[in-house]
């Protein structure tokens, strides 16, 4: 795929022999999984829909109960002595109401980094859109550094799976300097860890253990665990009317279900006990777009409101394990500045649910990508056909709620990096330059 230059030696890159590759590989059986030991990553994804279980079992209580969700480390009032004495890590979050007329005193800050700042931007458009909190989100990178404007009654959310990212951890302390008596919430995997022994309540998103460096589950959960503090916040400030309540707790109950099926249709080929002869087109889907792709230079991954997020997302996990550049954006920043660069060497993935209410415009945004010869992957519902006549590859999965398909959706693009990577020989479970925080 790159020929040799007259001159210096350089590698040049040949886009025309990379097209016509692609072509063939779409044409004949796709290539074969390497005889290596399962990738602990791998593991980690086929893990998400047990732990959604325990999750929901954990925080999800009996429609009788006061709440439809228990979180218990936001809902247990502080002890005598605490600055927030006899009023619960919820209470005082939902107190983030207006005041004197229609102006919002205060705000929800949630800081992360990686994975995490992913996740906290999904939290970003959960908690404004069901709680109707303003929330904003930062880099604790930048964060840290930064001299932060806090205001008596402000809430700072620390987001981290480890419980021990060094930015993180950096800008609990800054606060807790310049804001000593700001509520602090841990959003965090490890319940014994540094941020969340220095925060005053903590959200454990239960992901348990997770072996692979490159975040999947954790993400998964971190993302589920704000959709109950959405919920719970909904609750308690009257936001989330009663018919709209049912239907989200009835489509949170299938979500497992809904995450295990697109595991089963899209990967399960390609675990060890299932490699009894080699695999042919058809197969595994999501294999051979991977099979299609894999000698890409470039990716951009593209959604709208809950699922933008989902898009970054994608895009970290393509560079992360594939090490395949790749650019997540909003469907419609599209035309600042990606839409230059799309041609039929560029594979654009769209997350493209019709439970989405910017779908039309989404629909849109691909047409404008058909129109430049745009190599299309869509992700949509199991029943919306519509999107087969613009797209080179479509992959279904089962439709939901609109605030929990990001979770749903994430699911292919994390498989998606994990089978490029695998093809392109990269050591999945030890990605370059990737380093995951532990506690010692």
């Amino acid at each position: 795929l790159k020929r040799r230059g007259q001159q210096h030696g350089r590698w040049l890159y040949c886009p025309s022999l990379l097209f016509l590759t692609r072509r063939a590989m779409a044409l004949r059986a796709p290539l074969q999984i390497p005889n290596k030991n399962e990738p602990r990553m791998l593991n980690d994804i086929w893990d998400t829909p047990k732990v959604m279980v325990t999750m929901l079992e954990r925080y999800l209580q009996e429609p009788n109960g006061s709440s439809s969700v228990n979180l218990p480390g936001l809902q247990k009032p502080f002890p005598e002595g605490h600055r927030f004495a006899g009023r619960a890590p919820l209470e005082v979050i939902a107190a983030c109401t207006p005041k004197q007329g229609s102006n919002f005193q205060n705000k929800i800050t949630i800081v992360g980094g990686g994975t995490s700042f992913h996740a906290a931007l999904l939290a970003e458009y959960l908690i404004e859109h069901i709680a109707r909190i303003p929330v904003e989100v930062q880099y604790a990178s930048e964060f840290r550094y930064r001299d932060p404007i806090v205001r008596p009654g402000d809430i700072v959310m620390v987001v981290s799976s480890s419980g021990e990212t060094a930015d993180a951890v950096e800008s609990l302390k800054l606060v807790r300097r310049c804001a000593p008596d700001t509520l602090i919430v841990a959003v965090v995997n490890e319940v014994d860890s540094t941020i969340a022994r220095e925060s005053d309540a903590v959200l454990d998103i239960m992901a348990g253990k997770e072996d692979g460096v490159a975040s999947t589950k954790a993400f998964s959960l971190t993302g589920l665990a704000f959709v109950l503090l959405a919920i719970a916040l909904g609750e308690v400030r009257g936001t989330l009317p009663k018919e709209e309540l049912d239907i989200l707790l009835k489509k949170l109950k299938e979500l497992p279900a809904c995450v295990q099926g697109v595991l089963d249709k899209e990967s399960k080929p390609l675990l060890q006990e299932n490699r009894e002869r080699p695999l042919q087109v058809g197969d595994c889907a999501l294999w051979d777009i991977s099979c299609q792709n894999v000698l890409s230079a470039n990716f951009i991954f593209l959604g709208r409101g809950f699922n933008f997020p989902i898009a970054l997302e994608g895009a970290m996990k393509c560079k992360e394990v594939a090490y395949i550049h790749a650019e997540g954006y909003p469907a419609a920043e599209m035309k600042h500045g990606p839409i230059a660069l799309i041609d039929q060497f560029m594979p654009i993935v769209f997350i493209a649910p019709k439970s989405d209410p910017t779908y039309e415009k989404i629909k849109a945004n691909l047409e404008e990508v058909k129109t430049r010869d745009g190599a299309i992957i869509v992700i949509t519902e199991e029943y919306n056909t519509e999107l087969e006549d613009l797209c080179e590859n479509v992959i279904y999965v089962p439709p939901t709620h609109e605030y929990l398909m990001p979770l749903i959706a994430i699911i292919p693009l994390q498989l998606l990096a994990y089978m490029m990577g695998s093809l392109r020989g990269n050591e999945i479970d030890a990605p370059l330059g990737l380093q995951k925080s532990v506690k010692e």
